[in-house]
Formats: structure tokens, C-alpha cells, sequence
């Protein structure tokens, strides 16, 4: 059966879908065969960050109408990487066994599922938490991110998937201003959290304007070092945390 993994925040803007992009990326290229799931309806962007904007047909508001099976809704990005999309629009409700069956339909095509929760603590985000086995929250050193993602992963805890089973990492991270005072310290984030860490992300100026100029960080980038890092970790692996080269 495939890993399925919630990708959540709690509040929007601090990278979610970016780190879920990078993440799948990196698992695929160590023979990992991954789908991520964009769940945000109306307002999904991971076809856009994979670059595929013109190719989407289906997506899974399609499955649950009816309209085509599960496997249908779902577009080759690259060598074991795949997206099912998020609708345009979608009205009704989308009960979470019917959402979660979507996820079981695939169970035997994949070794992890990557399910990109909307942000926010809403109803999108429960229904993500009960297709899961386990989540990643995603936050910047600021206060009122971190609450945010504190609050999250309390209404995940109540659809079943334990504090054990949940990780955070820390994005855009700037040692200097950290060392400062202007952003929190990595301890103050995981016990803001009570999140046990699973790794940091740099700031990196290219991601922000990936989705328009194509431009990604290099192989080589720091950024994409700690990346490899994170996805190493979650393969069971002891990676140190490795971030000297921080600025």
C-alpha cells in the first residue's frame, strides 16, 4: 500500500506547495513512484509548479462525479512522478470517505501519495488528515505562522493521525535574522509546535519565481541539498541537519 503523507500549514503563503513540489521531486528521483494530490479546490496551483498547466483533462471532482475512474484523473509529470489536479470548480459536498476512497483506488500504482492540504483550518483540511497515515506541517520562524501551524495539527491529531506520526519542517529559514531575534530559533519553533522536526529550508531566491520564470535552484543549491536531507530522513535514513552553509 502506498504512504499517504498530508502536506499542511495552517496559514497560506508560507511555501506549502512549493516544499510539496521540490519533495515529490527528490522521492522520485530515488525510485520512489509518487502522486501528489492537489486537494485545493478553485484554488490548486501544483499544475502550474509542475509546469503542466495545458495538459490538465481530469481531476478528482471528476472521480467523484463519476466522470472517469481514478487512474483517469491522473497526469504523467516525469519518470515516477504524477499529479492528480484539484477541480476549477466544484460545488457540493465532498464527504471524507468518498475522498479517502479516491486515495485506496490507488493504493497498489504507488510507494507514497503526497496530499497537498488548502490552508487554513477548514473542512478541506480534515478531509485530507483522514486519507492520511501520517503529516508534514510546513511554517516560517515567525510567531504567527508557527501558532498557526500549532493550530492545525490539533484538528489533524482529532482525525486520527497521532503527534508520533507528524513532522514540521521550518521554510525560508534565515539564520542571521534567527541569531537576531527577528525570526524564532529552531527550538522555539518546535516547542511552539510540539512538533518534533524533520528538517530546515533556506530562503532562496529563485523559488518564489519559479512559477513564472521556469527558473529553478540549482542541483546544487543549498536549498536543494536540504531538500535531499528531508526526503532521506523520511526514508528511514540518519541525516544530520547540515546547516552551516545557512545564511
Amino acid at each position: 500500500m502506498a504512504e499517504k503523507i498530508l502536506i499542511a500549514s495552517g496559514k497560506g503563503g508560507v511555501g506549502k506547495s512549493t516544499f510539496s513540489v521540490f519533495l515529490a521531486k527528490n522521492l522520485a528521483g530515488k525510485d520512489k513512484k509518487v502522486l501528489v494530490i492537489d486537494s485545493d479546490t478553485g484554488l490548486g496551483s501544483l499544475d502550474i509548479l509542475f509546469g503542466v498547466p495545458d495538459k490538465v483533462v481530469n481531476s478528482w471532482a471528476d472521480v467523484i462525479a463519476d466522470g472517469c475512474d481514478a487512474k483517469q484523473a491522473v497526469l504523467e509529470i516525469s519518470t515516477n512522478l504524477y499529479l492528480m489536479p484539484s477541480p476549477r470548480f466544484f460545488e457540493g459536498e465532498i464527504p471524507d470517505d468518498i475522498f479517502k476512497n479516491i486515495t485506496r483506488q490507488l493504493d497498489d500504482e504507488y510507494d507514497v501519495v503526497i496530499i497537498d492540504a488548502s490552508a487554513g483550518i477548514d473542512d478541506n483540511l480534515k478531509r485530507c488528515a483522514y486519507a492520511c497515515d501520517r503529516a508534514i506541517f510546513v511554517a516560517t520562524a515567525d510567531e504567527i505562522s508557527v501558532r498557526c501551524a500549532a493550530s492545525a495539527a490539533i484538528e489533524v491529531q482529532k482525525h486520527g493521525i497521532l503527534y508520533d506520526d507528524m513532522r514540521i519542517v521550518i521554510n525560508r529559514y534565515v539564520k542571521k535574522a534567527a541569531l537576531k531575534s527577528k525570526l524564532l530559533n529552531i527550538d522555539g519553533v518546535i516547542d511552539k509546535t510540539g512538533i518534533s522536526l524533520l528538517g530546515i529550508l533556506p530562503e532562496d531566491k529563485k523559488v518564489p519565481f519559479m512559477s513564472v520564470t521556469n527558473d529553478t535552484p540549482s542541483s546544487k543549491s543549498v536549498f536543494i541539498g536540504a531538500v535531499d536531507r528531508i526526503a532521506d530522513r523520511m526514508l528511514g535514513k540518519n541525516v544530520p541537519l547540515n546547516f552551516k552553509k545557512f545564511k
